[in-house]
């Protein structure tokens, strides 16, 4: 069968894999306390707004990038004990004030009511993956979680392939919905279609990033897909 008239059935797609910071959920302030406590010690102090900037290629790089942007050099090994660092006092206070998205869980819910399995891929921290989805109640809906620890970070497809395991799908009949540019390089180098939110932490105009539909609310979500499956 080609790949419109996969898409043309009824049941697709069978599976959708979500980004979760910036997709789901936005945990931007707990990440930014998390930094600050960590980088305390060169007087470093970040907002929600600043971090939103900076996420989206896992722990080190976040460090990495706050340093940076702080005219701060740090070595090998001083960047591998921040990031140690960061991810300790994150896990500890992984969810205080991260929330989820004005009608995540509305199209959460009228997938899951469709039969359709639902993953999250994410480059956060497994443990701390589980925690948030659990603490926010994603946890009723998402089928599978898979964090950075087992894999190769995103936009190496590899997380995306684990996800389309365990959910027993294949790429053809799966979409993946993240907010940034390494969300659209690492679906599509699995061979997923991709959307992406442009209310996420992309630096700039989402629609300038490639993806193969964009949506600015969860609401258009149904939208989004709809014109895939045509396609």
């Amino acid at each position: 069968m080609t790949e419109p008239a996969a898409r043309a059935e009824a049941r697709w797609p069978r599976a959708v894999i979500f980004d979760l910071d910036g997709t789901l959920i936005d945990s931007a302030p707990d990440i930014a306390a998390a930094v600050n406590a960590t980088l305390a010690e060169h007087g470093i102090e970040i907002d929600a707004a600043t971090a939103r900037h900076h996420l989206g290629d896992g722990a080190r790089k976040l460090i990495e990038r706050v340093l940076a942007a702080h005219q701060v050099d740090a070595d090998h090994d001083k960047l591998e004990r921040l990031t140690a660092v960061f991810t300790e006092r994150y896990q500890a206070v992984p969810c205080r004030d991260s929330v989820v998205f004005d009608g995540a869980c509305d199209a959460l819910s009228a997938l899951q009511a469709s039969d359709v399995k639902l993953a999250v891929c994410t480059n956060k921290p497994q443990a701390i993956a589980d925690r948030v989805v659990a603490h926010l109640g994603l946890d009723h809906y998402i089928d599978v979680v898979v964090g950075a620890g087992a894999y190769a970070l995103k936009p190496d497809p590899a997380p995306l392939y684990a996800c389309l395991e365990a959910l027993d799908c294949d790429a053809d009949a799966a979409v993946y919905v993240g907010d940034m540019a390494v969300d659209r390089q690492a679906g599509h180098a699995a061979g997923l279609p991709v959307v992406l939110a442009e209310f996420g932490y992309a630096a700039g105009p989402v629609a300038d990033l490639g993806a193969d539909g964009v949506i600015s609310h969860w609401r258009g979500l149904d939208a989004a897909v709809a014109a895939l499956r045509s396609h």
